[in-house]
């Protein structure tokens, strides 16, 4: 009998075509489907946190937030898709643009394409990485190439998680709350604009404002024994005062209180930046109110010989500590393989105010963040830039302190809560007045412009929507196996399942042979 005309044969053969053929349209569906759901983020979100999912209160949120929105991510599509890391953050975004039509997500590979990121960096010294992600108001394609955004914010992958400050391991995705804020700050309606304090003997030095204006603030001056702070400011300076700020009169309840107005625009998420020149008195209505914000300016001046761009030992070479809250200021510029010198001349050492307490690391020692939680206050102190272990507190010759890392400038932020959403306010002091003068503001050898910019960009008075929850992480079983638990696991899924099946297949062909 020819082979060929076997029925076996014909079966096996129409059957091997079939086959084929069902696998070729298994493929090309796939294949098809995937560039779909690359296009159109097909998913289905099975994780108990609905980790993919764009909550109904971030939509809430995000929908008040009028005008157009982009998002630039710094690298091409495939290149952020491939990350673990930032495929979180690229999801969400493209969950947001397929549900807000006025949000539109971009992909600029920083690296070959640097003229479209150039608008976005504040100088020379300034850096985009290919992580980083850009929420801006308004369409780029919009506005000449080398022009600035009127609003935007450089965020980097970190700021989307949530870190155990004890451990240090990520156990959360936050990018949610993040996009929400950061398109809320970028289409606000107000301008922002710092004022000036006068009347105290402070100075107002033209680099400053200028450094103020291209940071995108309106300056102006306010006197604050006649003037209530406007709604519109942002920010309120105390350059170099000469003399005290009026206080609470307890004798007089109808006097102007300079103080209580600052204390107001605090309480209001305000923002507030203080230089004081070591060679002042003691000014005790500013410097009381400003201990209860955990500033001390110490006496006498910080001198550091070795590290010095002046022989006298008085421009010191400040350097960057680390800590989430003062990091959040310099680590643009501490990350460099080689940081800018940012200077701090003739400065006080600022103290912490004992109302605030040290925090602690695993082995117990101080961490460069302190706490004070007390009458309905919640704030954090850090210090931004600091002297080396080498310096030493002088007055009038004589030495007050010996060999340490002094404190030359602190941040401090205090969380308020109102309406359900978080929001912070900043008080910025470094015991020095020529911080922001020309010499150094001007200059493209010192960051002194750089640590004031990103300050500016940190402190902002922005919104941080509270009722959006981080999304945690999964802990699954087989993360908490033990070895002995992992090779049982192996052994059944390696030769029991198998087993089982070949022993289903022997008995199937053998019923099928003797039918």
């Amino acid at each position: 009998m020819n082979i060929l005309k076997r029925r076996n044969f014909k079966y096996s053969s129409t059957s091997a075509v079939f086959t084929a053929l069902v696998i070729l349209l298994v493929m090309v569906a796939n294949a098809a489907f995937s560039v779909l759901a690359m296009r159109h983020t097909f998913y289905i979100d099975l994780t108990d946190t609905e980790l993919w999912t764009l909550s109904d209160t971030a939509k809430e949120i995000i929908g008040s937030a009028e005008g157009e929105i982009t998002i630039t991510f710094c690298h091409d599509r495939d290149y952020i898709e491939s990350s673990s890391t930032m495929r979180y953050i690229n999801q969400t975004a493209l969950e947001i643009e397929k549900e807000f039509p006025n949000v539109h997500v971009r992909y600029v590979n920083s690296i070959l394409d640097p003229q479209l990121i150039k608008p976005y960096l504040y100088n020379s010294a300034d850096t985009i990485a290919t992580t980083n992600v850009i929420v801006e108001k308004g369409n780029p394609e919009g506005r000449a190439l080398d022009e600035k955004p009127s609003e935007y914010r450089v965020y980097s992958a970190d700021a989307f998680f949530v870190t155990d400050s004890t451990s240090g391991e990520v156990w959360a995705y936050n990018g949610e709350e993040i996009f929400a804020a950061a398109c809320l700050s970028v289409t606000a309606d107000e301008t922002p604009y710092a004022y000036f304090t006068t009347r105290h003997g402070e100075s107002v030095d033209a680099a400053f404002v200028n450094t103020l204006i291209k940071a995108g603030y309106e300056t102006s001056t306010i006197d604050l024994s006649t003037e209530d702070i406007p709604d519109n400011c942002r920010l309120l300076i105390i350059n170099d005062p000469l003399w005290d700020f009026a206080g609470y009169n307890m004798y007089d309840k109808d006097a102007v209180s300079e103080i209580a107005k600052i204390d107001e625009f605090l309480e209001g998420n305000g923002t507030l930046m203080v230089f004081k020149d070591p060679e002042t008195e003691y000014l005790k209505n500013l410097e009381e109110f400003l201990y209860e914000w955990g500033v001390v300016f110490g006496d006498g001046i910080v001198l550091d010989t070795n590290n010095s761009i002046t022989m006298d030992g008085k421009s010191l070479v400040a350097t960057y500590p680390s800590g989430t809250l003062a990091s959040s200021v310099h680590k643009d510029i501490s990350s460099l393989a080689t940081p800018p010198k940012t200077i701090v001349k003739s400065a006080s050492p600022i103290y912490v105010s004992d109302l605030f307490t040290a925090g602690r690391d695993d082995e117990g020692a101080s961490t460069n963040t302190y706490i004070y939680n007390g009458n309905n206050a919640y704030r954090e102190l850090s210090a931004v830039l600091m002297s080396s272990g080498e310096a030493k507190v002088v007055e009038a010759g004589e030495t007050l302190n010996g060999a340490g890392a002094y404190n030359l400038m602190t941040i401090t932020r205090e969380m308020n809560t109102r309406d359900n959403d978080n929001y912070y306010a900043y008080v910025m002091a470094a015991g020095t007045r020529y911080f922001t003068s020309a010499d150094y503001l001007e200059s493209n050898t010192y960051a002194n412009e750089n640590i004031l910019y990103y300050a500016l960009r940190v402190m902002g008075r922005e919104k941080v929507p509270a009722n959006i929850d981080f999304k945690e992480f999964a802990t699954t079983e087989i993360e908490d196996m033990t070895s002995a638990e992992a090779i049982r696991s192996t052994v059944v899924l390696v030769t029991l399942i198998p087993l089982l099946a070949a022993i289903c297949g022997i008995v199937i062909t053998t019923r099928r042979k003797y039918r």
